[in-house]
């Protein structure tokens, strides 16, 4: 049986034991392999670790790509595998592949961290159980919140995102439009800001498509100002800083900027590196989410799905609000 619900975190857990003899192998699937996705990896280990019986598997793509990861499920489903959970990079080519390849195998679909976009839910009815992870579009909101904190008159902003076609991206986006402008948009990723409540998109978002040293430059010609005249920065992952030394190297010759509060610097994401560059003075807010809890409820939600107990359809992880003031206990305060 399916219950609707947004869960908390829980961090303590009795060991389960497996109903019959066999071992179990659920499988963690990543966009690609990163300090964020690492640590869904670490999630779904240690839950493993606590049901007797059942063993994570933890693969992606080593860079971002859809057929590298729809080749990967693909394979995972010849080997055995009894359940699955799957960041989605591409809806539609996922869902005509190796997802349906695994439906018809009769193997259980969660989604973490990026579900299917809304139509590709509805045209492949039931094509995974879950959702697990960032209720995007608060996260949006989340973002353009403490942008309106920074720069409370409004500004020039200039948003980055990895993918135009991902479902979660393009939520968060939303998000941001939303509370920047305050108006409620019918799909994402909404509509540009045109002087709304003060605010305007000097252009399209920077598109990195998940290329970390992309990311970095798209950002760095933004703090330069020379070409892209914008006050306001905000990526929607954690592209720029999953390097941090090529973080820190783009954006030493800028820190002054930063104090000066002549570029406000929003970043998605609040691993533990990221944080150390938040102390330093390197952005100006973090907005973080909970993967190693994404890794941990996939693999409990597949083992109640494969065991016919009752799951939840939605299981939306906190997120923490980090900034200069608060870096040090941010994370353990979950919204």
């Amino acid at each position: 049986m399916v219950r609707l619900s947004i869960i908390l975190l829980v961090f303590t857990m009795l060991p389960l034991c497996s109903a019959s003899g066999k071992d179990l192998k659920f499988a963690v699937v990543p966009k690609y392999y990163s300090v964020f996705f690492e640590q869904s990896k670490h999630g779904c280990k240690d839950a493993a670790t606590q049901i007797k019986g059942v063993e994570c598997i933890y693969r992606g793509p080593e860079k971002a790509s859809v057929r590298v990861q729809d080749q990967i499920i693909s394979q995972l489903i010849d080997e055995g595998i009894d359940g699955i959970a799957v960041a989605v990079t591409q809806s539609k080519f996922l869902a005509e592949n190796s997802i349906q390849k695994a439906r018809n195998a009769g193997i259980p679909i969660v989604t973490y961290d990026s579900d299917f976009d809304v139509q590709t839910l509805g045209k492949y009815k039931k094509i995974r159980s879950t959702y697990i992870g960032t209720d995007n579009f608060q996260f949006g909101r989340a973002l353009g919140e403490q942008l309106k904190i920074q720069r409370p008159n409004g500004g020039t902003l200039i948003i980055q995102t990895g993918r135009p076609d991902s479902p979660n991206l393009n939520l968060r986006i939303m998000g941001i439009r939303s509370a920047l402008s305050g108006k409620q948009y019918n799909t994402p990723p909404g509509k540009m800001l045109l002087n709304d409540r003060g605010w305007t998109e000097v252009r399209d978002p920077f598109i990195n498509f998940d290329q970390l040293s992309r990311a970095v430059k798209q950002m760095e010609s933004v703090v330069q100002g020379r070409r892209l005249k914008a006050d306001s920065f905000i990526a929607v992952g954690g592209w720029p800083q999953n390097d941090e030394a090529l973080y820190r190297k783009m954006i030493a010759p800028f820190k002054e900027k930063l104090e000066r509060k002549e570029m406000i610097v929003v970043m998605s994401d609040a691993s533990d590196q990221q944080l150390v560059m938040l102390r330093d003075h390197l952005a100006h807010a973090n907005i973080g989410q909970n993967p190693y809890e994404m890794g941990r409820q996939a693999i409990l939600t597949l083992h109640n799905i494969v065991k016919n107990q009752d799951y939840d359809e939605f299981i939306h992880t906190p997120i923490n609000l980090c900034t200069q003031e608060n870096y040090s206990t941010c994370t353990q305060h979950n919204l």
